[in-house]
């Protein structure tokens, strides 16, 4: 899947990459290794972010304080949930 990647909070929208990332239905997700509860898999139809959105702090880290480095910014999105 194509997804809009980045890898510097200091780089602002000026680090923002197209780039090709693996699917999310692997091995990892079906054996939960990664997943957090509650994370569902959503196939994606129209994605947007907010100016600030690079600023917040979920955007970089989880809710358990890990690293989301890379990040895919875009709270936002319209779609199907595929998978839970």
């Amino acid at each position: 899947m194509k997804a809009i990647v980045v890898t510097d909070p200091a780089a602002g929208t000026a680090g923002m990459k197209l780039v090709e990332r693996p699917d999310p239905q692997t091995a990892r997700l079906a054996s939960l290794e990664g997943a957090n509860y509650g994370d569902v898999v959503v196939q994606v139809h129209a994605s947007g972010f907010t100016g600030d959105e690079l600023s917040w702090p979920s955007t970089w880290i989880d809710r358990l304080g890990r690293d989301r480095t890379p990040s895919i910014p875009g709270h936002e999105v319209a779609g199907v949930v595929t998978a839970l």
